[in-house]
């Protein structure tokens, strides 16, 4: 049995063609009789809050174009340990990474062959330190407040629905609510989001 990130087309083992078994995640070599099976990456997130400001980072990947610090965790390291680290290394602050307070977690398509499952964490910017600096995978990083952040050109890479698979834009202010009512012990998810519809 072996496990990959991408959907596989040969064998690990022998290098065969497979045979897919249940899309997309079962495949099956006829000549080992062994399973490979394609596997979601788990990744995470950091919101960190301070007033009405969260903190962006600008994708060196797309000018313009700002997200949530976050990245994949590395082995040995927890969701949060991971989480901890990207976002020092995205933005220069440091956090301990139990002070990082759950927030949600969602699937969702991070290109055309892999699926994602990302933790997002809340954290105030008190319990962090160090100054903001955007780091090599990053061009800027900067607090926004939804306000400034819509009246810019820049754009919000879409963040997923926690609710479905599918991403879509939800804005900071939502972003904003949701991060700070798990810092706060209080809401779910979709009734922050059925307030801003309303």
């Amino acid at each position: 049995m072996s496990m990959v990130n991408y959907p596989p087309e040969y064998c690990p083992y022998c290098g065969t063609a497979l045979e897919q078994v249940d899309e997309p995640t079962v495949y099956r070599c006829g000549a080992c009789d062994d399973y490979v099976f394609h596997n979601a990456v788990l990744g995470g997130g950091a919101i960190v809050v301070d007033d009405d400001s969260l903190l962006l980072v600008e994708d060196f990947r797309g000018p313009g174009t700002w997200k949530i610090p976050e990245g994949v965790p590395e082995i040995p390291e927890s969701p949060r340990e991971g989480v901890a680290r990207e976002l020092e290394e995205e933005t220069g602050l440091v956090v301990d990474p139990s002070d990082l307070v759950y927030c949600y977690d969602v699937g969702k398509w991070v290109g055309e062959e892999m699926f994602r499952m990302h933790i997002y964490y809340a954290v105030e910017r008190g319990e962090t330190t160090g100054a903001v600096e955007a780091g090599s995978d990053a061009t800027n990083a900067r607090f926004w407040t939804p306000a400034e952040f819509e009246e810019s050109d820049h754009v919000l890479r879409e963040m997923p629905n926690p609710e479905e698979t599918r991403s879509w834009d939800m804005g900071l202010a939502v972003l904003r609510d949701q991060a700070q009512a798990a810092l706060d012990g209080q809401h779910t998810y979709s009734e922050l989001f059925e307030a801003h519809l309303s």
